[in-house]
């Protein structure tokens, strides 16, 4: 566990924040433009994925102007996520790191509401896709709600934890005074000199650890279900083929956020809250919670062959005409 005295702010959280953000800007704004480039698909895939495009720029915009350093300070018995980077207002900045916990939240439900529409299709339910792409819309920003909800009431500090929270956050980021949000189990009452239950924080903790379970449960059970429906009906070798990569893509999205969102937020707040010693990996793991965002639209351009051939073949028709332009030729000289 990290103690006060061992966790100080260095050049790597904002290094880490704005590299991945330009990582982000890029391969986002590439996949944007590939999609709007494939014609053959819908209007709703082509919105739907430029909204979860521009949904992971933000996450990256919110990561790079707040570089949050997350780190369980045993003295205080609390998990803290301390704002860094840029100097902004206290409000403004605890606003920006409900929104970065928020954003965390969120990116874990892709993968599962994606999973949940194939399995509608791979049924052939009534639903049409605007639907199932409506519905799951619309879970994903409920379920990412009542947690920012939970996050301002539960985590966001009171007057006694400033009070016994000074030194800590200055030790953290080395700036001083600075928003910060606090996970704890129980807090500090400075009235009656002792540790008192903290509900509400626990019942945040509790809640965003169901989130994450249940995303990784009903993925699971979602794979297990569209792979028992094909394998119900003779296809052929293309379609064989085209079944395995959307298999592959799906897998791979619940795999990014599972290494980068679910494992350093057991890591960094169950964990420690539950005095299980966890050395320094509760201070550097969060650092994956910003790649999220980045890694996920390279993986798009990887894995989904009309988004790569938009990319690629266009890249390389530009080399081609970029070379056959600069090529002289030269006409043949008179014989003597």
């Amino acid at each position: 566990m990290a103690s006060v005295d061992s966790v100080n702010d260095t050049w790597f959280d904002e290094f880490n924040a704005v590299f991945a953000g330009v990582i982000s800007l890029v391969f986002n704004v590439v996949l944007i433009y590939a999609t709007l480039q494939v014609k053959f698909y819908s209007d709703e895939v082509k919105r739907m994925q430029i909204f979860v495009s521009a949904l992971r720029l933000l996450f990256s915009g919110t990561v790079v102007l707040c570089s949050p350093t997350l780190a369980y300070i045993i003295e205080a018995e609390a998990v803290y996520i301390v704002k860094g980077g840029f100097s902004l207002g206290v409000s403004f900045g605890r606003f920006l790191l409900i929104l970065f916990a928020t954003f965390v939240i969120f990116s874990c439900l892709g993968a599962p509401m994606q999973f949940i529409q194939v399995v509608f299709i791979v049924k052939k339910a009534s639903r049409t896709k605007r639907e199932l792409v409506l519905f799951t819309t619309i879970a994903s920003f409920a379920i990412s709600m009542t947690a920012t909800l939970l996050i301002y009431f539960g985590y966001t500090p009171d007057d006694f934890d400033d009070e016994l929270s000074e030194e800590i956050v200055y030790n953290l980021n080395g700036k001083g005074h600075s928003a910060y949000l606090i996970a704890s189990l129980q807090r500090f009452d400075f009235d009656d000199k002792k540790w008192v239950p903290d509900p509400i924080s626990w019942a945040c903790t509790l809640y965003i650890l169901a989130v994450l379970v249940m995303s990784t449960v009903v993925s699971v059970t979602c794979w297990s279900c569209i792979r028992w429906q094909w394998r119900k009906g003779a296809k052929s070798s293309n379609s064989n083929k085209a079944q395995q990569q959307l298999i592959t893509v799906l897998i791979v999205q619940f795999t990014i956020p599972f290494l980068t969102i679910h494992i350093p937020f057991y890591v960094s707040f169950l964990m420690p809250l539950f005095r299980v010693e966890t050395l320094h990996l509760s201070v550097y793991l969060p650092y994956l919670f910003s790649w999220c965002p980045a890694i996920n639209p390279i993986v798009v351009l990887i894995m989904v062959k009309s988004i790569r051939e938009k990319v690629f073949t266009r890249s390389t028709k530009k080399a081609l005409h970029i070379s056959s332009a600069n090529i002289v030729i030269k006409p043949k000289s008179a014989s003597p």
